[in-house]
């Protein structure tokens, strides 16, 4: 039992359930990677204590926890006080940290989330040779273009990645068949055509929903953003102007709301006020084949096993990319995690976590058997790994992170998605004219925005 750990229960070692060819390739793989930290001499002698905050995820905090307690065992004179929030308050948890002197030596972040700790000063710059690289400019070609744009500030790395990734249309392709609709041809890739299909989809008893065609996020600010954001920018909108002015309630921002709102409100295939989605597990209701289709992050059978083990081992599951307004302009939101580091810990601190970042990403096919089928920020060879170009749906998984779009970059994040959560709820739960919802959105966050201005 790690003694540090303070937050989280007892972490359950995963055994790798795919070995084969995996060495051979693991091998060959690894001397792509910058060398990794475990072949480096102990970072520092003296005793240290560090303490590091991330987000809960079934998988991906599991996977962050072992690695941190492998890096303890390697190097006892560290130890580190490892704690964990759920997905939607881990930045204001920050935040609060920060505002209250409380906040962690190095923490996960959102990479929406950079810009809010980079106008604030509140992250230090990393050193790409205690990261495993000849240069900055090596650092940079190692990692997706995305994720590089939200992690280099003036010249200077910032966020050393963890996962990337974009959100697909999950569907029960069972629950397609009882209806007569075929998983492959009748695929929706228009907003309409999945109306129509959501439709089809949906079983009532009067007015109670025994099953919904389709289902948004209803249950997190963070959730409504990441859903919105795409159809927000395919409906030809921008999240502000260039003067920094939010522009979500013109004529675009008030269509992506009636297409947000238009399963529910035009097809009668979705009841916002009823799901049994949580912070940690978002896509509850399809797992539990309350719904048929839902917007996710990837899924696969570890995350579909535990809640519905006859859905994963029949495989009556399939992933599409999300529709678009046309056909031709179908993408979702793509976003990533990067480890950071507090401005105000000491040096050697900030050393330590270097290195120690280092090793939690050292081994990027333990990460994807851990993980998957969660994609990495990373370049170097993983995808043509034999594990990965297996996996479930991996091609609609790899497309949604090439060709997503990514959330804003404002340091009012949080202000933002919690106003754009509140005109989602006016418009569906109070029947609230979209206009007066996103005017009243605007308005917020440019207070927000004068607010951040003159602090």
């Amino acid at each position: 039992m790690d003694k540090t750990d303070s937050k989280s229960p007892s972490l359950v070692s995963r055994r790798d359930v795919l070995r084969g060819a995996a060495i051979g390739v693991a091998a060959a793989l690894a001397s792509s990677l910058p060398r990794v930290a475990s072949a480096q001499s102990a970072p520092t002698k003296t005793p240290m204590k560090l303490t590091f905050w991330t987000w809960e995820n079934p998988q991906q905090r599991p996977y962050q926890h072992k690695r941190i307690q492998q890096y303890m065992q390697q190097f006892p004179n560290i130890s580190v006080d490892f704690q964990y929030f759920t997905f939607s308050d881990m930045g204001k948890k920050v935040t609060i940290g920060y505002a209250t002197g409380t906040a962690p030596d190095g923490f996960a972040t959102g990479d929406w989330l950079m810009p809010t700790w980079l106008s604030r000063k509140l992250i230090a710059p990393l050193d790409p040779g205690l990261l495993g690289y000849s240069s900055l400019d090596a650092f940079r070609k190692d990692h997706a273009e995305a994720f590089v744009a939200g992690s280099i500030h003036e010249g200077k790395a910032y966020g050393y990645p963890l996962w990337f990734y974009g959100l697909q249309n999950y569907v029960n392709t069972k629950q397609f068949k009882e209806v007569g609709l075929d998983p492959v041809k009748d695929e929706p890739k228009t907003w309409d055509e999945l109306g129509e299909v959501a439709k089809r989809l949906t079983i009532k008893k009067g007015d109670k929903f025994e099953r919904q065609g389709f289902k948004f996020a209803m249950h997190a600010a963070q959730w409504t953003i990441m859903q919105f954001n795409p159809i927000l920018i395919q409906a030809g909108g921008q999240w502000f102007d260039k003067s920094g002015k939010c522009t979500v309630n013109n004529a675009a921002g008030v269509k992506a709301m009636q297409i947000r709102a238009s399963i529910a409100k035009k097809y009668g295939a979705e009841d916002p006020a009823d799901s049994l989605a949580t912070p940690p597990i978002p896509w509850m209701d399809w797992l539990r084949e309350r719904c048929s289709m839902f917007s996710s992050v990837p899924l696969g059978p570890a995350a579909i096993k535990p809640i519905n083990p006859a859905m994963e081992s029949e495989g009556y599951y399939k992933a599409y990319l999300m529709p678009g307004v046309i056909a031709d302009k179908r993408y979702s939101t793509c976003y990533g995690f990067n480890l950071v580091i507090n401005a105000q810990a000491p040096k050697p601190k900030q050393e330590v976590l270097q290195h120690m970042y280092r090793y939690m990403m050292s081994d990027l096919v333990d990460c994807w058997r851990a993980t998957a089928p969660f994609t990495l920020a990373r370049k170097s060879g993983w995808t043509d790994h034999p594990e990965v170009k297996n996996a479930p749906n991996i091609d609609a998984i790899i497309r949604s992170k090439d060709t997503g779009v990514f959330l804003p970059r404002t340091p009012v994040w949080n202000e933002l998605a919690d106003a754009i959560h509140r005109a989602v709820q006016k418009v569906l739960l109070d029947n609230r004219d979209p206009k007066q919802a996103l005017d009243e959105a605007a308005a917020e966050v440019d207070r927000a925005s004068a607010d951040f201005k003159k602090s």
